[in-house]
């Protein structure tokens, strides 16, 4: 493979240049947990703020939904309830992983292995 005779492992290098790539790695590490903090909290805050379309609102009213409790976290999972509905098999997967019916992760399938009559595993 081209270029890896150039490289020199960690166990190579002197503890000085241990403690400096380790260093930046820690605070790479950080500042990423930072970034996927902020916007996690940045989606809640959007996903808890009320509906402000009327079109919205009246879908969401049309499917008895309560409109007090109503926000835009509502609406994405009316939206992905419609795209489930209508085939999309990566909706199919997430509402069951939201509601808890996981199945078999990779095949959404539940496998059964029988061994001579009996039911080893499912």
């Amino acid at each position: 493979m081209a270029g890896k005779d150039n490289l020199i492992t960690l166990a190579e290098r002197t503890k000085e240049e241990q403690r400096e790539i380790q260093s930046a790695g820690g605070k790479a590490s950080a500042e990423s947990r930072r970034r996927r903090k902020a916007l996690k909290e940045s989606m809640e805050m959007l996903l808890e703020l009320p509906i402000s379309n009327s079109n919205d609102y009246n879908e969401l009213a049309q499917y008895g939904f309560e409109m007090d409790k109503a926000d835009n976290s509502v609406l994405v999972v009316l939206g992905l309830f419609k795209a489930a509905k209508g085939g999309d098999v990566a909706a199919q997967k997430e509402l069951r992983s939201l509601i808890g019916e996981g199945g078999n992760e990779t095949t959404g399938v539940n496998q059964v292995i029988i061994l001579g009559g009996d039911k080893v595993a499912e």
